[in-house]
């Protein structure tokens, strides 16, 4: 098939009736599987197809923040919706758009769409401002984002994957494809890319080594990895989403010669934290008070969390020895140091705490970070090589 053709079938919407914005108010679930689908967004419980949300415009790409939200591109009104959890309810993110395909989030909040259109990635920082992150990606399709935050890039009619720093810098990660449509990661960092002209199921090292993972399909578009690394594939031709093991073995999860899915997200667990503080003398050398913390959830966004080390103000309440001068580290499960401060005012712009969970010492030490699910700790240690009591506390943000 001719790319004017194939291209013409990722934009247009199949035909359906226009429609309220509406949605089933079922709650939903962790693990439960969205997809794009004949103007409407569909839930997966287990084989169960539910109507989340209808009278969509040729809906595309989905994604989760992490914290309650689901966000869908509209190809054809130029629009990306973001739905509430469990709710459903639908409201306008973004207008103005061309021709919106793939959306996704990086580690940092910050949001990407595709502009299948214009051949550019739209940006939506954290503070909402919205700027052109890059342009010149031919007709993008789906995104995916890599664990250090480059964002890859489906361009559907140059058969080709773009890899992109978070500084904008772009490079050919993949040539040669045919009609490259959705992107997914698993959580060794491969790629996986549906190729929709060839029928195939390509996998990618992260050092971009390709290998055919599943052959024989109809016109795969969109892919998803699930919480325990199953690979979703939404066969756009054949009228049905599949689930495969990491060895490729296949399970339907859904079929119907009436269907036409495009692209599919699985729901996060939201990241939280119950506060928590711990008290103990720090002496030196191996003699640290360590605080261990567990931020559960699966989502692209982290919660944000203040995590403080507190020392001269203790005196205030009563205690005799408190540490003179903290100095706190914060290290993920395998021990790599995420974050580390000294005197809170020292630390960095983004991660400096604001009221009321600044310290009333200057010589104390404080964090504000956004982690992703995972075990951490807290290690607290004397700074000036003196002795004392030191408390450390890790609080939730909303």
């Amino acid at each position: 098939m001719r790319k004017t053709n194939c291209l013409h079938l990722l934009l247009t919407a199949a035909a359906f009736a226009a429609l309220p914005l509406t949605a089933d108010r079922a709650c939903a679930g962790l693990g439960d599987i969205y997809e794009t689908n004949n103007g409407m967004v569909l839930r997966f419980v287990g084989q169960t197809a539910i109507t989340f949300a209808q009278g969509l415009s040729n809906p595309k790409g989905l994604a989760f923040d992490g914290v309650g939200h689901l966000f869908v591109t509209e190809a054809s009104r130029g629009t990306l919706i973001r739905f509430t959890l469990p709710d459903a309810t639908g409201v306008t993110f973004l207008s103005g758009l061309n021709s919106p395909v793939g959306v996704v989030f990086d580690t940092n909040g910050n949001l990407f769409v595709g502009e299948s259109g214009s051949g550019t990635i739209t940006k939506v920082g954290q503070d909402g401002t919205r700027t052109t992150f890059v342009s010149g990606v031919g007709a993008p399709a789906g995104l995916a984002v890599a664990s250090n935050n480059n964002l890859f890039v489906a361009d559907f009619g140059g058969g080709a994957i773009y890899q992109i720093t978070p500084d904008g810098a772009k490079t050919t990660f993949a040539s040669g494809l045919s009609f490259p449509a959705g992107l997914a990661f698993d959580g060794a960092g491969n790629l996986f890319e549906a190729d929709s002209g060839s029928g195939n199921i390509y996998k990618f090292t992260p050092g971009g080594t390709r290998t055919t993972f599943v052959t024989g399909l109809g016109r795969p578009y969109g892919l998803a990895v699930d919480l325990v690394g199953n690979l979703i594939v939404a066969d756009n031709s054949n009228g049905s989403t599949y689930r495969y093991t990491p060895a490729g073995v296949q399970t339907v999860i859904f079929s119907n010669n009436f269907n036409t899915p495009q692209f599919v997200a699985v729901e996060p667990g939201i990241h939280q934290l119950l506060n928590m503080s711990t008290r103990g003398v720090v002496q030196g050398g191996d003699h640290l008070l360590i605080a261990g913390f567990i931020i559960g959830g699966s989502g692209p966004i982290g919660t944000t969390v203040v995590v403080r080390a507190l020392g001269p103000s203790l005196s205030t309440s009563g205690i005799v020895d408190p540490l003179a001068d903290p100095a706190l580290e914060i290290r993920n499960s395998s021990g790599t140091l995420v974050a580390s401060n000294n005197n809170w005012q020292d630390a960095p712009l983004a991660q400096r705490v604001v009221p009321p969970f600044q310290p009333t010492n200057d010589h104390e030490a404080a964090l504000k970070l956004i982690l992703l699910g995972g075990s951490y700790t807290a290690i607290v240690s004397n700074a000036d090589g003196t002795t004392g009591t030191a408390l450390v506390e890790v609080y939730n943000l909303p």
